[in-house]
């Protein structure tokens, strides 16, 4: 059995027509290039081109305006900085005393005893490698382009090394005024770590209440998820903590321990 149309259906087409035009952003441009310091690049006429075209004769300024702005890369590039430290004698102690009396100008101390990381090299890849996420072995590779031949190894020490000396104590500081605030968040997340002893490795996080005027948030790793790790940590902490029950944070005694709604959430749904 067939079946045929003879009549073709057709139905009223609306078209919608756009009438608002997209407003334009008045001062972006301009904005980003006054941020930046200019440098003048002046494109004038010399010599021979000083002359007028068709009598030859000579041009006289009139006037001048900006043309055209552009922002300019500048690659990275290492300086040798040489540290001249000058000696003073004085010449009355001198005269009175069988000795010289020498004084000499005071001269910043090295980052690192005998590295050739400098402050600036040092916290480049610290900002590399902990905000950038590049690797050592590929600031490795940056580096000797530079011309300066560092290992990953070396990069690994700098880091090693001013995180004792110049962080830990700053860490320190902002644990004992984290343990002053009232109420502290906390909270602990597994991950794998490559030529490491154990499977599984974590990272505890303990940080202000939403509140707080000065809010801190710090990190802390440990190979354990006991609640040895929340009493070395928080120690007689007696304010609110919130978490999510999880039993190691119930090992806290004077600590007022705060549930999760979403954790909570979880276990009805």
């Amino acid at each position: 059995m067939k079946f045929s149309l003879k009549k073709k259906l057709t139905y009223p087409v609306e078209t919608e027509t756009i009438t608002y035009k997209r407003k334009k952003a008045k001062g972006v441009r301009q904005a980003i290039f006054s941020q930046f310091t200019p440098e003048i690049v002046h494109h004038e006429l010399q010599g021979e081109d000083c002359t007028c075209p068709d009598c030859h004769g000579q041009l006289k300024e009139i006037g001048s305006a900006v043309q055209r702005q552009e922002l300019v890369f500048i690659p990275a590039q290492l300086k040798r900085i040489d540290h001249v430290q000058h000696a003073y004698k004085c010449q009355a102690c001198s005269q009175k005393n069988l000795s010289d009396k020498i004084i000499k100008a005071p001269v910043p101390k090295a980052p690192l005893v005998h590295s050739l990381g400098s402050a600036s090299i040092i916290a480049h890849t610290i900002h590399q490698k902990f905000n950038l996420k590049v690797p050592n072995y590929r600031q490795e590779e940056d580096w000797n382009k530079l011309g300066l031949p560092i290992s990953r190894k070396e990069m690994a020490n700098w880091h090693i090394k001013s995180s004792q000396y110049y962080f830990e104590p700053i860490y320190n500081l902002l644990h004992e005024k984290l343990l002053e605030q009232p109420i502290l968040h906390a909270d602990e997340t597994s991950y794998k770590v490559l030529e490491n002893d154990s499977q599984l490795t974590f990272y505890w996080t303990f940080l202000s209440g939403k509140h707080e005027k000065k809010g801190i948030t710090l990190y802390h790793h440990d190979k354990r998820r006991s609640g040895l790790v929340v009493e070395e940590f928080l120690g007689d902490y007696a304010g609110y903590v919130h978490c999510d029950m999880w039993s190691a944070y119930r090992q806290l005694d004077k600590a007022q321990l705060v549930g999760c709604w979403a954790h909570v959430r979880r276990k009805i749904l």
